[in-house]
């Protein structure tokens, strides 16, 4: 597979052409009938154009329509909460009848008649990130996303691989024991519960390999995660859930967990955890390594965004694991074109990477961090 690294001048021009252009603000701006010379025609829509999360898929999808010499249309809804413009560019693009479309609806209900269409009409549809959950049109044969399991265990292995976290991990006892908080959004959301629940599973396993610690882990605080240890617990991780998904509520939530005695480490498993957390210390400034209030405690975050891309860079967060939209796009494009020829494709886990201060400037790092 091709380098990311040839592709950040693609990526950026992307961008320029999203400020110049923008997204469609009909049915079918940005959008041409057929594809040109005679070449396959594979149309991407995004749930947010301008958004760019979005734009470095978009960068991963031109990456593999030029390797497999295809057309490619990139189109999406000005926000993602502009749900009727969506589906008038998914009808649009059922009209133009390519070989096939990628999708990454906004709501998927709404898409589900133009779906319906697209079946009949023998397009096939590959979703990206979020895709289509829960499509009942069978136009939607696989999905090319993040396995949020294995990558909330990306975070876990990270932390505890860390030599200062396993230090301090190690002053646990019985009757004081080290405490690991995990601060969820909510305990129902499908991507957050399998990212809560690669970081718990995975962090209790590394945790128990280290020296007097075995079957010395016990998860607490939420019955679904909930599971004792083996041992006397010298160690214990505690998932928080605040009771509702407003921001002060997560920032409440952020707050009693800074205040747990014997905290070591902290997993905000999403970005709104991440801004509470980073509004809890002060824009981070609590968390300054040499300084601050909280400078023993070791954070760790989900996905990006221009604060917690700071609070990484500044070493105020030990590190964060970001999805990988270059990989959606890529795969997304991939996948449409062996649909489009009859082949068989499946549901592809795009990966996760993890950044901290040392590579978070690397070019095949930036890429994928958006603001």
């Amino acid at each position: 597979m091709r380098s990311r690294k040839p592709l950040a001048a693609a990526f950026g021009a992307l961008m320029l052409m999203g400020s110049l252009v923008a997204c469609s603000s009909g049915d079918d701006a940005g959008s041409t009938d057929g594809g040109s010379d005679g070449k396959t025609k594979v149309i991407i829509i995004s749930k947010s154009y301008q958004n760019q999360f979005y734009q470095a898929a978009f960068a991963g999808a031109q990456a593999a329509a030029d390797e497999l010499g295809v057309e490619l249309t990139t189109n999406g809804p000005d926000a993602e909460s502009n749900i009727s413009q969506q589906v008038e560019q998914l009808a649009s693009a059922v009209n133009q009848k390519p070989a096939a479309i990628a999708l990454a609806a906004s709501d998927p209900d709404a898409v589900q008649d133009t779906l319906a269409q697209a079946k009949s009409a023998g397009i096939p549809v590959i979703g990206f990130d979020s895709g289509v959950p829960g499509d009942k049109s069978g136009a939607v044969i696989a999905t090319a996303a993040t396995d949020n399991e294995a990558a909330g265990g990306n975070v876990a292995t990270n932390l505890v691989g860390n030599a200062d976290v396993q230090a301090a991990l190690a002053k646990g006892t019985e009757a004081k024991p080290a405490v690991v908080a995990v601060l969820a959004q909510d305990s129902t959301s499908g991507s957050i519960v399998q990212r809560v629940d690669g970081f718990v599973n995975t962090a209790k396993a590394e945790i128990e390999k280290l020296p007097g610690l075995e079957g010395a882990v016990d998860v607490s605080g939420q019955q679904k995660w909930t599971q004792p240890s083996t041992n006397p617990a010298k160690v214990k991780i505690v998932v928080t859930v605040p009771p509702t998904t407003s921001q002060s509520d997560i920032q409440a939530a952020a707050g009693t967990i800074l205040s747990t005695e014997g905290l070591v480490a902290v997993f905000a498993a999403n970005q709104d955890g991440v801004n509470s957390l980073i509004s809890a210390t002060g824009d981070a400034t609590e968390l300054n390594r040499e300084t601050g209030k909280y400078k023993d405690i070791f954070v760790v975050g989900f996905d990006a965004g221009a604060s917690q891309k700071a609070a990484v860079a500044s070493g105020a967060f030990l590190g964060s694991v970001s999805q990988d939209p270059f990989q959606m796009g890529y795969q997304a494009v991939s996948m449409a074109v062996a649909a489009s020829k009859g082949e068989e494709v499946k549901d592809v886990d795009t990966g996760s990477v993890w950044y901290d201060a040392s590579n978070i400037n690397d070019e095949d790092i930036a890429i994928l961090l958006y603001d």
